[in-house]
């Protein structure tokens, strides 16, 4: 993972989280690096990665058994709120885009392109 500027680091490895979840490469029940464990590797504050897993709870992408760890919940745990949530974001992102000026058939050809490439 790389640290980028202007996005707040807890922010970038939750995403990065989610994304490893969502895809599959961490499976259901896997256990998750401890908060010190994450924090040496890359050089952050306990807190910043506590904050993390909070949020990874929060969402249902992870669950947390005390003096035992952080572990990757069932898909039908969290599947319904990350759709919600990509939901919301893309709804943000197109009325952004609508006030910056593009039109609905230029964002539709924007959203058939992206798809294509996935």
């Amino acid at each position: 993972m790389r640290i980028r500027g202007g996005i707040p680091i807890y922010e970038q490895l939750e995403a990065r989280i989610t994304e490893l979840i969502i895809s599959g490469e961490m499976e259901t029940d896997e256990r998750l690096p401890t908060v010190r464990e994450v924090a040496k590797q890359f050089a952050l504050n306990p807190n910043t990665v506590q904050k993390t897993y909070q949020l990874l709870e929060q969402r249902g992408l992870i669950y947390s058994i005390p003096s035992k760890g952080s572990y990757v919940s069932p898909r039908e745990n969290y599947i319904e709120s990350c759709k919600a949530l990509a939901a919301k974001n893309f709804t943000e992102a197109v009325n952004d885009a609508l006030k910056r000026g593009l039109n609905a058939d230029e964002l539709t050809q924007i959203v058939r392109s992206t798809c294509k490439d996935k």
